[in-house]
């Protein structure tokens, strides 16, 4: 999972006190984490670094160079300095009504609307959950290990990062620099999505002039890429069916009563598309216990990625054209999906089944 974090420690006099606390942590731990980080011309000085840790740190920095050159994403200052970390960078929560598919949502300065919410330590995050499932709502928490500051602060490469395969490692890259780029304040599910289609596709490309087309990296890279529009139309389906059962004229307890055997199909459905899948990107996801909170966290990376893929071949199979283009809707100041789907229409394409804008 790749989320962004935009920590905001100049904004904090214009934050209500419930909120203040929650800045104030994450503004220690991102200026730990940038007092503590280290450039990485003096790590590839270090002889205990082995050749490998220091070949991915240079990928890292090819990787950059291409998102910005050749794809015109901001210039920034990340991944010019190293943090040496054990475990997940960040957890995150979400939350949402049990009887809808409604996303809990967190109102802060500049990033406006949020639909989850992120701590550096579990035990916070834990706390947080607490107090949603008190207030009678699903919640599920997901680690991650690696988020955006949008540019205010240079983000480090995490030692986690260097685990990754290449075509992962490329993809999580551009994720983040595509956040930093593009940004639709309160519209963190197209935000994610966005960066979803950014970095898969991004992905391939680089891997593609890096290694050539019939490379074993570019072909895994592909098939990241095309297990996330397998799993986007299935889950698609999947809330737009629960959605109809919450739609029903019964109380609220039927219908939390009633969506378990809903959620049993769920699990047993997954099974054949789980079948269908080549990577291992969402192999655990019958493991875990369905709720709607669970359910939309996984749906926001990938909800509309058909419809962005209609969009990249009208524009030539050029992504880059295809991310001036959110510059200009940026820009506009226009609602974004109404923006998108106006510009569509105009063109004569048509959205797919299970793309259309909330």
């Amino acid at each position: 999972m790749k989320p962004l974090l935009s920590l905001l420690l100049f904004v904090i006099p214009l934050i209500g006190c419930t909120n203040l606390l929650y800045i104030s942590k994450l503004g220690w731990h991102q200026s730990y984490i940038t007092f503590h980080s280290i450039p990485i011309h003096e790590i590839l000085e270090r002889d205990e670094i082995g050749n490998e840790s220091k070949e991915k740190i240079q990928f890292i920095q090819e990787v950059k160079r291409f998102g910005e050159e050749r794809l015109g994403l901001r210039k920034t200052d990340s991944y010019s300095k190293f943090f040496e970390i054990k475990g997940p960078v960040l957890y995150v929560i979400t939350a949402s009504k049990k009887d809808s598919l409604e996303l809990y949502s967190w109102n802060f300065p500049i990033l406006g609307k949020v639909t989850y919410k992120s701590f550096f330590k579990m035990k916070d995050a834990l706390k947080e959950k607490t107090f949603l499932e008190e207030k009678g709502h699903d919640t599920f928490i997901q680690s991650v290990n690696a988020y955006s500051t949008l540019g205010w602060f240079k983000d480090p490469i995490f030692s986690t990062m260097l685990d990754w395969d290449e075509p992962t490692l490329s993809n999580i890259i551009l994720h983040e620099m595509t956040h930093s780029t593009i940004y639709f304040k309160g519209e963190t599910e197209l935000n994610e999505q966005i960066a979803t289609f950014v970095g898969n596709q991004g992905s391939i490309d680089f891997l593609t002039e890096r290694y050539g087309i019939e490379s074993d990296k570019v072909l895994l890279a592909i098939d990241y890429q095309e297990d996330d529009f397998i799993f986007s139309e299935w889950i698609d389906e999947v809330c737009r069916r629960l959605a109809s059962f919450y739609e029903r004229p019964i109380p609220k307890e039927e219908k939390i009563k009633g969506r378990e055997e809903i959620f049993n199909s769920i699990k047993e459905e997954f099974k054949e598309i789980k079948d269908k899948l080549k990577t291992e990107s969402y192999k655990n996801f019958d493991l875990f216990e369905l709720n709607n909170a669970l359910l939309l966290a996984y749906r926001q990376y990938t909800h509309r990625l058909k419809k962005f893929k209609a969009i990249y071949h009208y524009l030539g199979n050029d992504l880059k054209k295809m991310i001036e283009l959110f510059k200009i809707i940026k820009e506009s100041g226009d609602k974004p999906s109404s923006y998108l789907d106006r510009w569509m229409r105009e063109r004569g394409i048509f959205n797919i089944p299970g793309s259309h804008s909330k």
